[in-house]
């Protein structure tokens, strides 16, 4: 049993914070699995060590600072943080506003150039307008002589990365919605960070620092190193081999060919990424298996928003922290938010077939009312004549719709035509929801077949034969106009997928083997390809 070094208390041996303080446990140096990553700092990701960096030739290296050193004529050191391939983080005063600062000497081998020292200054610039509780506050960023520098808010606590390996080390889960908190804490401070114009572009669990023990109530925590990725250029964190500005099993997958046109939706891929990888306690390459496939407490709707986050077209995912905030929450607490069939608007519906079942069944509704208001004239014909006789008057606007001029079969034939009204006209079918709408013979477009079965809350399943002949089983949730599935023969998971509905009736779909797209197309729901829609 070891004490904390900040007030004294008892600690567990697994602990990450004290009960007692707050303060994190990874800051005491006395514990004996402490390192490097383990002390106080806000700049995890910086003292990573990186040994696949190429270093650059003829770049600057970064001073060594002593405790008491100035450095920038305003911060003056006080003890070193870290050190990595990135650079060092020293804990120093900031003589002009009297507070501690994490202050960061980036080495230029790192960034690559003079290019790539105007990004960063230019990116820090943009990050100083973040100002969130989730996100570490940016106060300064420049150049003392040749060497970039970044000043910013000094934060205790422990990366997100040494949090969850200490629980798998003590073979402790993470609860599905401790997870999630800590997902939706990180959301807030992206939305913060977007609304401010910025992406991230190398989310990762060590650029994100737990102030506290997360709980599913709560998760503090903060987002660091804004910024810093796209200042770094085509370079890898993890690989000199691999181009793209990110982290690799992170790094969505338009950040490797064109990194300067990323947008939100690259970070929100490395959020499903994270959020699979506290779940599953790996990160999701080769073979996906969903993770509810191995958690009871885990709904196939979490699954549907990690594979819909991590879809290769970004234009598929959320498309905003907010609106993978509000599905994860959903799909946490199972809340079905189906695309809605019931109540088209401005015309939509299966090919106009919907809003034309609507207008016929109005006009029959109005038809009716029409027959009731007419019907004691129908019925009694001319007041002055036996009610027993059903005449109608051939000069009744309703004539030609309720009278028959056959021969007459009743007691006076004086104003001619049968007088026997035709029976009501039959109710409108009910509407179909949008499930059962949905229920039925799906066909890919390449050959195969699915028979689908949709429940209200958005499951489905059914079975059903590839184009190659294959019989295969299928199951996922539609969310949203959203699609996630998994396709299984022989009682194994063998390929998961993603589509987006296009209409009332097609899916865009891909499906993915071996972490690869196996097929492309396009589901046509209930008809043939080529065909109509059904009704």
């Amino acid at each position: 049993m070891a004490n904390c070094v900040h007030c004294g208390a008892e600690l567990p041996e697994d602990a990450s914070f004290c009960d007692a303080c707050g303060k994190p446990v990874a800051s005491s140096p006395g514990r004996d699995d402490a390192g490097p990553v383990d002390l106080v700092t806000p700049m995890s990701g910086l003292i990573t060590p990186d040994p696949d960096m190429a270093t650059q030739q003829g770049a600057t290296a970064h001073p060594t600072l002593e405790p008491g050193d100035k450095f920038a004529g305003r911060y003056t050191i006080e003890s070193i943080v870290g050190r990595g391939g990135m650079g060092v983080v020293y804990k120093a005063l900031d003589e002009i506003s009297g507070r501690a600062v994490a202050l960061k000497l980036i080495s230029t081998a790192f960034l690559g150039g003079d290019k790539a020292v105007r990004r960063l200054i230019e990116e820090g610039v943009l990050a100083r307008d973040i100002r969130h509780p989730n996100v570490v506050a940016v106060y300064d960023v420049g150049l003392d002589g040749e060497q970039p520098f970044v000043a910013m808010e000094y934060v205790e606590g422990v990366s997100l990365r040494l949090w969850h390996g200490r629980r798998m080390q003590q073979g402790d889960a993470v609860p599905l919605r401790v997870a999630a908190r800590i997902i939706c804490e990180v959301l807030d401070g992206l939305k913060a960070a977007h609304d401010a114009g910025v992406v991230h572009r190398d989310l990762k669990p060590e650029n994100i620092i737990l102030t506290a023990e997360p709980t599913d109530k709560a998760a503090p925590l903060k987002l660091l190193d804004f910024g810093i990725a796209r200042a770094a250029g085509n370079r890898s964190t993890a690989s000199s081999s691999t181009r793209g500005i990110g982290t690799p099993y992170y790094m969505a997958p338009e950040q490797r060919t064109n990194p300067d046109a990323v947008t939100p939706a690259a970070d929100l891929y490395s959020i499903s990424v994270m959020l699979y990888e506290l779940l599953v306690n790996v990160v999701p390459e080769g073979h996906w298996q969903p993770p509810s496939g191995g958690r009871s407490d885990v709904p196939q709707e979490v699954d549907a928003l990690i594979l819909k986050g991590m879809s290769n077209n970004r234009d598929l995912r959320p498309q905003s922290a907010d609106q993978y905030r509000k599905e994860l929450v959903a799909a946490v607490n199972r809340i079905p938010t189906p695309q809605g069939f019931d109540k088209p608007a401005g015309g939509s519906g299966v090919n106009g077939r919907t809003v034309a079942m609507v207008a016929g069944g109005a006009a029959v509704f109005v038809l009716a009312l029409a027959g009731i208001s007419i019907l004691p004239r129908l019925v009694n014909g001319d007041p002055s004549r036996d009610p027993t006789d059903t005449y109608c008057d051939p000069n009744d606007p309703a004539h030609a719709i309720y009278c028959d001029d056959s021969d007459d079969k009743t007691d006076d034939d004086s104003k001619g035509g049968d007088h026997v009204l035709p029976p009501p006209p039959p109710p409108p079918p009910p509407e179909k929801k949008w499930y059962e709408y949905l229920s039925g013979r799906w066909d890919d477009g390449l050959g195969g077949y699915y028979n689908i079965q949709v429940s209200p809350n958005g499951g489905f399943s059914g079975t059903g034969r590839t184009g190659d002949g294959y019989n295969v089983g299928i199951r996922g949730t539609i969310n949203s106009g959203q699609m996630a599935y998994v396709i299984n023969a022989n009682g194994a998971d063998v390929a998961t997928g993603q589509a987006v509905q296009q209409d009332a009736c097609h899916f865009a779909f891909q499906t993915y083997m071996y972490g690869q797209v196996a097929a492309t197309g396009q589901f046509h729901v209930r008809h043939q390809p080529g065909g109509p829609c059904p009704s």
